[in-house]
């Protein structure tokens, strides 16, 4: 309780130096960022959108300047074209729909320009570390959260996502991040940053989405990367008997979820080799891959606009199959931006994902670079891998995340050393 009661000062503790207050906020929103995404997400869009709120309020009244370095605004130019391509297929595809309501959806990946000089206003090294000790409470709390709801209430979990799948991206990333926070050399911390992995993947296991359970393998291996260029704490001997335990508890738990996903899934393939025209999961799926890819074809340069999105995939399918696909997108990231935007769209998405490794290998050499490559492989890998199958933007949960993430990605220079969170 000692440690938590430092934590707390940590966190909200107001110095008397200059720019301390900047400071304080932000480590309140960073700390409440990592933690909320698996528990309510419509509050990371809230503290995004204030940030970003506050950040214009005071570059327009001369309390922070827009001193961006030309990595900065290479990273902060890399994620605008992103959205500036979408509103322009908005407005060169009629019918117009709901363009204002698109409009705002895109904002949050204009933030960096926002969020930088801000974030910048805290000391070197101090909101990275506070992200990832938060993220390992954030994703032990929303553990337990999803297996409650796996014990009394649904199939699958959610926690307060409202959608199994969105759990599944946040678990595997968020609990990612906390892993990283075994180099500290409080030994609480450790303790978090284990348990805050495995409950990460606990709330994958929960949560049954298959594509991010593709994540994992990858990311093992950045984190090999990683681990084997800067020493932990922790002994072998002690993560190996941690892991392994964790590890048997978390296939005890889940082990019911996995062999349901895996029966769904080969049931879905026996239904593909019929052709009666039922309609599963997976045969969705290739429907959906199949409509858009003839729609680019069509009109591979502009685009139908995000308005118009499902109407010209489903265009492209038979009508028996229309009904039974009431999607808003084509559970493809990149399908969906050629749908939205043709050939620039796709550009555009690939280049907005490139930014949070280009920010981070920008950094001057240093164990700051090398936590922040870190950071955003394991970032980037993740929005990957389950976009390619599922849900990658356009969602009011994963937009504000990666947007806030690269941010912080960005703000401490390369040569900046880890700090353990609470340092007394």
């Amino acid at each position: 309780m000692n440690y938590f009661r430092q934590l707390k000062i940590a966190v909200l503790h107001t110095g008397t130096e200059a720019g301390s207050a900047l400071d304080r906020n932000n480590r309140i929103a960073v700390f409440a960022f990592a933690i909320l995404p698996g528990l309510s997400p419509n509050f990371n869009s809230f503290i995004l959108l204030a940030s970003m709120v506050w950040g214009l309020y005071c570059l327009a009244t001369g309390r922070l300047a827009l001193n961006l370095s030309r990595s900065d605004r290479l990273v902060a130019i890399g994620m605008s074209i992103y959205p500036l391509v979408m509103i322009a297929s908005i407005f060169i595809n009629p019918p117009y729909s709901e363009e204002l309501d698109w409009i705002f959806r895109l904002l949050p990946f204009f933030s960096v320009w926002l969020m930088l000089p801000r974030m910048r206003q805290s000391p070197d090294g101090r909101l990275v570390p506070l992200f990832i000790l938060a993220a390992g409470i954030g994703m032990i709390v929303t553990f337990v959260f999803s297996l409650l709801q796996i014990m009394f209430l649904m199939e699958r979990a959610e926690a307060g996502t409202s959608n199994a799948a969105l759990l599944g991206v946040i678990g595997v990333l968020f609990g990612g991040i906390a892993l990283l926070n075994v180099q500290s050399p409080r030994s609480v911390e450790q303790r978090i940053a284990i348990l805050g992995y495995a409950a990460g993947l606990g709330c994958v296991l929960l949560s049954g989405t298959r594509s991010a359970w593709l994540v994992i393998p990858v990311h093992i291996v950045i984190f090999l990367w990683y681990f084997r260029k800067h020493s932990f704490h922790l002994s072998l001997r002690s993560l190996a008997i941690t892991g392994s335990l964790l590890l048997a508890g978390l296939v005890a738990l889940g082990s019911g979820q996995i062999l349901n996903r895996i029966e769904a899934l080969q049931g879905d393939l026996t239904t593909l080799e019929r052709s009666d025209g039922e309609i599963t999961s997976l045969s969705a799926r290739f429907a959906l891959y199949k409509g858009a890819l003839s729609a680019i074809r069509k009109d591979p340069l502009t685009g139908y606009g995000p308005q118009n999105r499902m109407a010209s995939v489903l265009a492209e399918l038979p009508d028996n199959i229309r009904p039974q696909l009431p999607f808003s997108h084509v559970h493809n990231g990149f399908l969906t931006a050629g749908i939205d935007a043709g050939v620039f769209g796709i550009a555009a998405l690939s280049l907005m994902l490139l930014t949070p490794v280009i920010g981070a290998w920008r950094k001057e050499p240093g164990p700051g670079r090398d936590l922040a490559i870190a950071l955003a492989l394991l970032l980037v890998s993740s929005y990957v891998i389950t976009g390619s199958f599922g849900i990658m933007f356009n969602q009011k949960a994963l937009d504000p995340i990666f947007a806030y993430m690269v941010a912080l990605i960005c703000a401490d220079r390369g040569r900046t050393g880890f700090m353990p969170v609470v340092r007394s």
